[in-house]
């Protein structure tokens, strides 16, 4: 309530830095991001040392975490998420192209347990489940020729982190669902084969988030285009 009650004069030293901005001729000033693990390992972490070198004098603080924040309270200028889960009220801004989801699993566990060949035959597997930033446990989501289906998959581990997720996943553990791009070595190297791909559509890729009622600083405007390029 407090930091509520004190935005409209942080609107006005954000101003106030603005002017010294346009005054200098260079940017200068802070950039706090809360990210998506995911987004911060994709996204950030190949652009963030161009954008530092760029710009040496703004300094950046990023938190990486998947559960959501209440950025007024906590203070940060702008969120990254994946597209449609951005919070209502806040302006979204488009960082990536498409994402590619994939399922898998690992060719022990699949010569176990067999390849599924329709969604429906997730209900005889073992699932690598996922808890997300909403505290809710994730339905695997698919589409195949305009029909959509969403299952509640079974399993007997519920995870929130992608890493060990596809660590358990090469260990044998069950079918793990998740972005392609964080799989792209296991695949290659065959330590995890993709099932079911005709059911998996490409999701909106990442987005940024920011309040409305505030003025986006040059600093934060630099470094959303920063990221889009």
């Amino acid at each position: 309530m407090l930091v509520r009650e004190l935005e409209p004069r942080f609107r006005g030293i954000e101003e106030a830095i603005e002017g010294l901005n346009e005054f200098r001729g260079h940017l200068v000033g802070r950039v706090r991001i809360t990210a998506l693990r995911d987004a911060a390992r994709l996204l950030l972490a190949p652009k963030l040392p161009a954008f530092l070198a760029a710009f040496p004098e703004i300094e950046v603080e990023i938190a990486v975490d998947d559960k959501f924040v209440d950025m007024v309270a906590e203070g940060f200028d702008a969120g990254i998420r994946y597209g449609g889960t951005v919070p209502e009220g806040m302006i979204a801004s488009r960082l990536s192209d498409s994402l590619e989801w994939v399922i898998v699993g690992s060719p022990g566990y699949l010569k176990d347990h067999g390849h599924p060949k329709h969604p429906e035959d997730l209900s005889s597997h073992k699932c690598i489940r996922i808890r997300l930033g909403t505290d809710r446990i994730y339905e695997w989501e698919f589409e195949h020729q305009e029909k959509r289906l969403t299952i509640d998959v079974p399993g007997t581990i519920i995870l929130d982190d992608s890493e060990l997720s596809i660590r358990m996943a090469e260990a044998g553990v069950g079918l793990f669902y998740c972005l392609k791009a964080r799989v792209e070595a296991q695949l290659s190297s065959g330590s995890l084969v993709a099932v079911l791909p005709e059911w998996i559509s490409p999701g909106p890729g990442f987005h940024a988030y920011y309040s409305s009622h505030r003025q986006v600083p040059s600093a934060l405007r630099a470094f959303l285009d920063h990221l889009r390029g």
